[in-house]
């Protein structure tokens, strides 16, 4: 048996299989048919090839100080923010560590389109959990320019409504201004987006 594929690898698997010709329907029914003989060997000859690849993790590390002493609002003041989202409050948002303390961020690019609980799967394979609120602001607040470059989201605060939204704060660049968004756990997300992990140890 071909043992359990990470997101990565089964995305490289899909991804090469449809550059060898096969239709996407196909590819996965491949991918989800792991005791079969011929999918096994193409699985396995696959993720073999993907391993000896040169790769880069394609993340840098901040380290950063998080002031959980501070309220929510002081937090999203330091970033200076051009706009947020009015939901974006203590009462949806309550700082859930308030301590302050050294935190190691990394930011998850994943390159495809993924769901949050994948994301969040992801993370936990290398040792990190979603990013809160209060250590996105951290981020946003010591490197500003960084939203410029990319949307970052923190799956560790999730705020729900009462018809059921669930909201997660972003970091965003809409190419005038610097805006800390609520944007949809259900949703699913484009290769774009960048997720801030914790690493689980700080």
């Amino acid at each position: 048996m071909v043992r359990e594929l990470s997101v990565h690898q089964e995305h490289e698997v899909l991804l090469k299989l449809e550059q060898a010709g096969l239709d996407k329907s196909l590819a996965q029914s491949i991918i989800n048919s792991p005791g079969n003989a011929l999918a096994k060997s193409m699985i396995g000859s696959i993720t073999k090839i993907s391993a000896e690849e040169p790769k880069s993790s394609g993340r840098k590390a901040f380290e950063l100080e998080v002031d959980g002493t501070k309220i929510l609002e002081q937090l999203i003041a330091d970033g200076k923010y051009d706009w947020k989202n009015p939901d974006i409050k203590e009462k949806n948002f309550p700082i859930k560590d308030k301590t302050k303390r050294m935190a190691t961020i990394e930011l998850f690019h994943f390159g495809f389109d993924i769901s949050s609980e994948s994301a969040v799967k992801a993370m936990e394979k290398e040792g990190f959990r979603p990013a809160t609120i209060e250590e996105l602001l951290a981020l946003g607040a010591k490197h500003p320019e960084l939203q410029k470059e990319f949307p970052i989201i923190a799956l560790g605060s999730v705020w729900k409504n009462f018809d059921g939204y669930r909201g997660v704060p972003e970091l965003y660049w809409d190419d005038s201004e610097r805006d800390l968004r609520l944007n949809d756990w259900a949703g699913g997300w484009r290769g774009r987006y960048r997720f801030a992990g914790v690493r689980n140890n700080t």
